[in-house]
């Protein structure tokens, strides 16, 4: 009460403060004015990527075992002396796909992983910018209108 009164009693003495040139009173916006769009927030890229990324490693990892033991002197002591030297080469060539499609899943997680980084960064920044928000509410227990004040 005594703030209130306080407030009152110095706008009223010395003036409401002026508004800067071009400035709408009260920080509203003019009409047809937009507001900046909420950017997304990645968590669907950074759940893609973390997910790919190690799995990349796993599955060049395996292709890189598959080459050290289809090697052709190490191929007929793993496998057994009856294999057939096509039997080694077809397996050293999956080792080889498993490295390259390891590698590239390593690569696509990356990328994920770091565009959803950047733009989870830029809806942090965003948030800080507009950290004030009234919206309405609709769930399950009912409705009305909810304030939130981010920091």
């Amino acid at each position: 009460m005594t703030g209130s009164l306080a407030l009152a009693l110095t706008v009223a003495v010395t003036g409401a403060p002026a508004p800067d040139a071009g400035e709408i009173p009260g920080g509203y916006y003019e009409f047809g004015e937009v507001r900046e769009r909420e950017p997304e927030e990645g968590d669907m890229n950074r759940l893609i990527g973390s997910i790919l990324f190690p799995l990349g490693f796993l599955r060049a990892g395996g292709g890189i075992a598959m080459l050290l033991t289809a090697s052709p002197e190490r191929c007929k002591g793993n496998y057994g002396q009856g294999v057939a030297d096509r039997t080694c080469s077809g397996l050293r060539t999956y080792g080889w796909v498993g490295v390259g499609y390891g590698g590239l899943m390593i690569v696509t997680g990356a990328t994920f992983l770091g565009l959803g980084l950047a733009q989870r960064s830029r809806h942090r920044a965003w948030k800080r910018r507009n950290n004030i928000a009234i919206a309405p509410v609709l769930q399950r227990g009912g409705g009305g209108v909810s304030f939130a004040l981010r920091f």
